[in-house]
């Protein structure tokens, strides 16, 4: 079957115009060696569409089933998915949040028939992008997979850089955060040695092996990375000096 051809076939986007990942965001080439997987039970259905990515120069790696592609994520190759969910929406979204557990789900575009107003709302949160009407308008399919691409390029760099941060904090020991979390609240060493009954030179060693954990050169810098990530941070007290 040949790939469906935007100028003969009318594409309903009901994400619309103003979906939150335009394309005109894009430079007109898409992300490298980003991939686009595509989900669908019945493969015989994404030959047009795996054509037309393919010609688009996309690379597309096809799932013939939500679980086979939960089985197999990797939440650090980079891509986009594409699911066709004419049989259940609900069935894509879940995917979507059952992904998100995972640690970081991908921006994913949803080709199927008419869809709720609700579960276009729960698509949103979980991170859809668009949504897709049969036939496609090849020409702002293509557009929107760029997009997402993109998109998750950004997400990615920064959920990255998140996990970095996660691991240097657990690195921490238990005293080493509680005297993080003294040292982020304004304390002096010399008030953290009174409140912890430590001396002050103990307290001085914990601040040094701190910053070589946090791979910082100030406690400046180390306010820096972690603003806003507090929540990250064990504040359980420990006894140990």
């Amino acid at each position: 079957m040949s790939a469906p051809t935007g100028t003969q076939q009318k594409n309903v986007n009901h994400f619309g115009a103003e979906s939150p990942f335009r394309a005109s965001t894009m430079r007109g080439t898409h992300v490298k060696e980003s991939t686009v997987f595509l989900i669908e039970e019945s493969s015989s259905r994404w030959d047009s569409v795996s054509s037309l990515l393919r010609s688009n120069d996309f690379a597309v790696t096809t799932f013939n089933h939500p679980s086979q592609f939960y089985e197999s994520y990797n939440p650090r190759i980079p891509g986009c998915m594409v699911m066709d969910l004419s049989i259940s929406l609900v069935a894509g979204i879940t995917l979507a949040e059952q992904i998100s557990e995972k640690g970081y789900c991908p921006p994913y575009i949803i080709v199927g028939g008419e869809p709720r107003t609700c579960d276009l709302s729960r698509a949103m949160r979980s991170g859809a992008q668009d949504f897709f009407e049969k036939p496609l308008d090849c020409s702002l399919f293509i557009s929107r997979v760029r997009a997402a691409l993109q998109h998750d390029d950004e997400l990615r760099q920064q959920w990255l850089a998140d996990q970095s941060i996660s691991k240097r904090i657990d690195s921490l020991s238990p005293r080493e955060r509680e005297i993080l979390n003294l040292v982020m609240d304004g304390r002096l060493s010399k008030q953290i040695a009174s409140q912890l009954d430590i001396s002050i030179k103990t307290v001085e060693a914990h601040r040094a092996n701190i910053l070589r954990k946090m791979h910082v050169d100030s406690f400046i810098q180390v306010v820096c990375l972690i603003a806003n990530k507090c929540e990250l941070l064990d504040t359980r007290s420990s006894s140990a000096a």
